[in-house]
C-alpha cells in the first residue's frame, strides 16, 4: 500500500477535528460568556515513519478571550467582566472553576451562585445576601447590600469578589460549557471592569464561521478523494503484477 494513503488519512482526520470545533463555536453563539476556539495544524515530515513520509497533526488553539459584547438586562445578580479575568466557581468537592459567565442567581440560602447552583468566591470565600437587602456590585467587585428601613439607609459590605487570571489561555483546559481550570496558577486580575446588570455575549463570529465550515468541509472532502484515488491506483498496480 502506498504511503499517500496514509499522509491523506491524517489530513482528513485533521480537518473533521475541525469541522467539529467550529460547529461547536456556531452552535454556542448565543452562549453567555463563551470563548471560540480555534485549531492549529503542523505538518510533520519525517523519512523514518513506517507508514508516511509526512503528516498531519492537528492541536486545540486554546480559548480566544477576546471580549464578547456587553448586553445590557438590568438583572442585579447579572455580571459581566470587560477586559481580562475570570470569576472563581467552587465546585462541591472544594474544586475552583474559572469562569467569565455571570448569569448567577441567588440560591435558597441567599447565596450568590452559578446557574448550576456553584457558589461564587469572593476574597474571603462565598458570598451572601442579607434577607430584604438590595444588592450592588460596582466596577471593582466590591459587594455591598442596601436596605432603606424608612428613615435611613443601611449599607452592608459583603466582600469583594475574587477576579483572577492567567498567564497564558493556552494552560486553561475547558470543562464544559463555560468552565475552565488552568494548568498554571492563577494571579490577580488587573484592568478588568464589572458591569452589574448586565451579560458577556458570545465572542463568536458566526459569519466567519460559517466560511471556515465550508473550506474545512471541502478539504476534509478532496482528503477523502485522495485516499480513494490511492487506493485505485494500487488495485491496479496489484492487477498488473499479478
Amino acid at each position: 500500500m502506498s504511503h499517500e494513503i496514509y499522509s491523506a488519512l491524517t489530513g482528513g482526520m485533521a480537518m473533521w477535528q475541525q469541522v467539529e470545533g467550529v460547529a461547536n463555536n456556531i452552535s454556542n453563539a448565543s452562549t453567555t460568556a463563551f470563548k471560540q476556539q480555534r485549531m492549529s495544524f503542523e505538518v510533520v515530515a519525517n523519512s523514518q515513519l513506517p507508514l508516511a513520509k509526512a503528516f498531519v497533526r492537528a492541536a486545540p488553539g486554546g480559548p480566544d478571550m477576546t471580549d464578547g459584547p456587553i448586553l445590557q438586562d438590568a438583572v442585579p445578580t447579572h455580571l459581566a467582566i470587560q477586559g481580562p479575568g475570570f470569576f472563581v466557581l467552587e465546585g462541591e468537592d472544594g474544586q475552583e472553576f474559572l469562569t467569565r459567565n455571570g448569569n448567577l442567581r441567588l440560591d435558597a440560602s441567599r447565596y450568590l451562585v452559578s446557574a448550576q447552583g456553584e457558589r461564587i468566591l469572593g476574597q474571603s470565600g462565598p458570598i451572601q445576601i442579607p434577607q430584604d437587602e438590595v444588592l450592588e456590585i460596582d466596577a471593582a467587585g466590591n459587594v455591598t447590600s442596601r436596605r432603606n428601613n424608612g428613615t435611613d439607609v443601611m449599607v452592608n459590605q459583603l466582600g469583594i469578589l475574587r477576579v483572577v487570571d492567567v498567564a497564558d489561555p493556552q494552560n486553561l483546559r475547558s470543562q464544559g460549557g463555560t468552565r475552565f481550570v488552568s494548568d498554571s496558577p492563577t494571579m490577580d486580575a488587573r484592568g478588568f471592569s464589572l458591569v452589574q446588570g448586565a451579560l458577556e455575549g458570545s465572542n463568536t463570529d458566526s459569519m466567519h464561521d460559517m466560511v471556515e465550515l465550508i473550506q474545512a468541509t471541502r478539504y476534509f472532502d478532496f482528503y477523502q478523494r485522495a485516499m480513494k484515488t490511492s487506493d485505485e491506483m494500487d488495485s491496479r498496480m496489484y492487477n498488473v503484477r499479478s
